[in-house]
């Protein structure tokens, strides 16, 4: 009688056999003569964790990880194994989210660079567009811009199961320094976009705004702990008046102190800048540095252009998840600007030019169309559908007039450059016309103070301030 075991039971003792050999092999230099159960270090004290130890527990396979973690666990007190199984059930639900796609979701967010970086001689984009993008059948569109940072930034993040857009340190903290006011600093840490509800879809020219939320974090300027979270409107909290308003803040790039030595060497040269004058002139620039807003709603690899499915990482964020109520920013009035044409012989390009946009408007913004209104010698561009002024052209003086502020001029122009931009029929359009549409699109995102820059963009003519005619 053949004595010999069956192949599976055999493979089984073998594999057994492995298994076991791999965990004495692993556990052999956890038993040191000296030490007691009282050494183990906790789950969170990876810094007593040898790293030799940590080498070799990762070359083992995931049966005999599993085994050595059940020996280990026989030598710990009862509280450390409830700490143990709370990691445990954190990296669950990690691995859950990353595995569990939303197939529900019709829409989803993703960001772009702004290539326009590259033409300025820079490494790194200057500034982020956000697009939301229907599944089925594909289709993208414009959302907004994040910061602007001027010396450009590589921005870190990936997309989670529930449609967030999540922003990965040290590449997400920003500091915010008022540009009329210097002594006014804020520092943020970028958390996340929000998407809108999972049921949020559209078509083409639709012209309505979905619920999609920034939210950050503001961290104290001197210590860099956390202060408060906020979810803003996007991109509302961009816009001239928001709470990020691009026209107020100069954002630069920021990466915190590993220690708090760090830290409290960083306050010191950040306040000594500010005031270097006096003790007492640092003491008020560290009460008064954060302007954080009143209200009460509360890898490291370079981002992709297009982003797939990933992992949420941020422990936080699912307790402070809650709605916020949408917040309308009232744009502040403000008087006409009026430059002059620094050849009265360009009128006629202007004018050309005026008329381009509106045939523009009719092909790319059908639901936004522009029109040209003439009384007389004056030349008034409009939005037709909401009887709102653009600019206005008087030949007479050869004058052109801004019928509001700057920022929300560019903002015009920029949401029609878009269009253009994208416009599924590119043919209605001659290549020169593409050309300056994607140019537009690319210097209308940018903050902008000075009109007569922003007139010479839009027109190719030259501006001055006062008229050379009198």
């Amino acid at each position: 009688m053949d004595c010999r075991p069956s192949a599976p039971v055999a493979d089984k003792r073998l594999a057994q056999a492995i298994l076991e050999r791999n965990v004495e092999m692993a556990m052999n230099p956890f038993h040191p003569t000296t030490h007691s159960t009282d050494d183990v270090s906790t789950p969170n004290d990876r810094s007593a964790f040898p790293e030799d130890l940590l080498q070799q527990a990762k070359q083992l396979d995931g049966k005999a990880k599993a085994a050595l973690i059940q020996v280990l666990l026989t030598q710990l007190e009862s509280d450390q194994i409830q700490s143990i199984l709370e990691v445990g059930q954190r990296e669950l639900a990690e691995q859950q989210r990353r595995i569990t796609p939303s197939k529900n979701r019709k829409t989803r967010l993703l960001l772009k660079k702004d290539y326009s970086y590259q033409d300025r001689g820079l490494s790194e984009p200057t500034q982020y567009y956000v697009y939301i993008r229907r599944r089925k059948p594909k289709l993208d569109r414009y959302i907004g811009t994040l910061f602007y940072v001027p010396q450009g930034c590589t921005l870190s993040y990936d997309p989670d199961a529930e449609g967030r857009i999540l922003f990965n340190s040290p590449r997400n903290v920003f500091q915010l320094r008022d540009s009329k006011n210097p002594a006014a600093v804020q520092v943020v840490r970028l958390i996340c976009l929000e998407p809108p509800p999972p049921d949020y879809t559209f078509t083409k020219q639709q012209n309505d705004m979905p619920e999609i939320y920034l939210r950050l974090e503001y961290l104290d300027p001197n210590t860099y702990q956390p202060i408060a979270e906020e979810a803003y409107p996007f991109p509302f909290c961009m816009y001239e008046g928001g709470m990020l308003d691009r026209y107020r803040w100069d954002v630069s790039t920021m990466v915190l102190p590993a220690s708090p030595s760090d830290v409290t060497a960083a306050a010191a040269d950040s306040l000594s800048m500010l005031h270097p004058e006096s003790d007492s002139a640092n003491h008020t620039a560290s009460s008064q540095a954060v302007d954080v807003p009143s209200n009460d709603s509360s890898h490291d690899g370079s981002g992709k252009d297009d982003l797939g499915d990933g992992n949420f990482a941020d422990e936080q964020l699912g307790k402070n998840n809650a709605k916020v109520p949408r917040r309308i920013i009232e744009l502040p009035t403000t008087a006409s600007i009026t430059c002059f044409l620094a050849d009265r012989n360009d009128s006629s390009r202007v004018l050309d030019r005026m008329r381009l946009w509106v045939a523009w408007s009719e092909k790319a913004m059908p639901q936004s169309k522009w029109k040209i209104v003439q009384i007389e010698t004056n030349f008034i561009l409009l939005n037709a559908n909401f009887n709102r002024k653009i600019l206005s052209v008087s030949l007479d003086q050869a004058a052109i007039s801004l019928e509001s502020s700057l920022p929300v001029l560019m903002k015009w122009f920029y949401d029609l450059s878009l269009s253009v931009s994208q416009t599924q029929n590119q043919r209605q359009y001659s290549a020169a016309q593409l050309k300056l549409a994607h140019r537009l699109f690319a210097e209308m995102s940018l903050p902008q103070d000075d009109p007569l820059v922003v007139l010479k963009t839009l027109f190719g003519v030259e501006f001055s301030k006062t008229s050379l005619y009198r």
